[in-house]
């Protein structure tokens, strides 16, 4: 996946998913964070 960002919205959105005790509504939206950001710069 490349680099890991740290800091802004998507650092934050990693962090969640990484953490096990997340909610999973957090995951969702984390993911959807994620995968947006790696849409548009990757």
């Amino acid at each position: 996946m490349g680099k890991i960002h740290h800091g802004g919205k998507v650092g934050k959105a990693g962090r969640i998913l990484a953490r096990k005790t997340s909610s999973s509504a957090a995951k969702s939206k984390a993911a959807k964070t994620l995968n947006s950001h790696k849409q548009k710069y990757h």
